[in-house]
């Protein structure tokens, strides 16, 4: 009975120990970075996602009822304000951390966390980014040219211009932004047996 008891802890301690460097190898750190990148990008995409939401839900509604000059110079300070380290970390990283995550997937090409990730970076780059820099940021530009002081018929001219076409896009580009962030939520949340 002792050396069945002895037999049995041996194969145990040695299971465990197979188990310990085979986690502990070179594998693991890929896993790791797997999971640190992809923790990351939903971060930086949820971020995002949720600016784009704020603007959509109060900003854009407290600048309606706003005057024609209150409106075109008070999005001009935001479009200003806005252009620092902490939303471009977060407008970039929505890029390059998702990427990222996608390459470290590549050995898994055929899995649902892959698909969910490239879903993700169709969603934001092509909705998100690209919207941004080739539609809101142009938008901006213009309105930048705007004197606040202007005649009034200058002003809402320009407003006119703006407003509607600038929160279309805004609506858009939240809405991708968002169905990116999600797509990595699940990417996220996926049973083992599917990643």
């Amino acid at each position: 009975m002792e050396t069945e008891r002895g037999v049995g802890h041996n194969v145990s301690r040695t299971s465990a120990v197979a188990a310990s460097r085979k986690s502990s190898g070179p594998g693991a750190l890929l896993s790791g970075i797997r999971a640190l990148l992809l923790g990351g990008a939903t971060l930086a995409t949820g971020l995002v996602a949720g600016v784009f939401y704020a603007y959509s839900v109060s900003v854009d509604p407290g600048l309606a009822a706003q005057s024609d000059a209150s409106y075109v110079a008070t999005m001009q300070e935001i479009n200003e304000r806005i252009q620092n380290p902490l939303f471009f970390a977060s407008f970039f990283g929505a890029v390059l951390l998702p990427l990222a995550a996608l390459v470290v997937h590549l050995p898994r090409l055929r899995s649902g966390r892959f698909l969910l990730i490239s879903l993700a970076c169709l969603f934001y780059i092509g909705g998100g980014f690209l919207l941004t820099a080739f539609v809101n940021v142009p938008m901006n530009d213009q309105l930048a040219t705007v004197d606040p002081e202007a005649p009034a018929r200058i002003l809402s001219r320009a407003r006119e211009a703006y407003e509607g076409p600038w929160d279309f896009w805004n609506g858009v580009r939240t809405i991708f932004s968002t169905l990116s962030f999600v797509a990595l939520t699940a990417a996220c949340l996926l049973a083992p047996g599917r990643r």
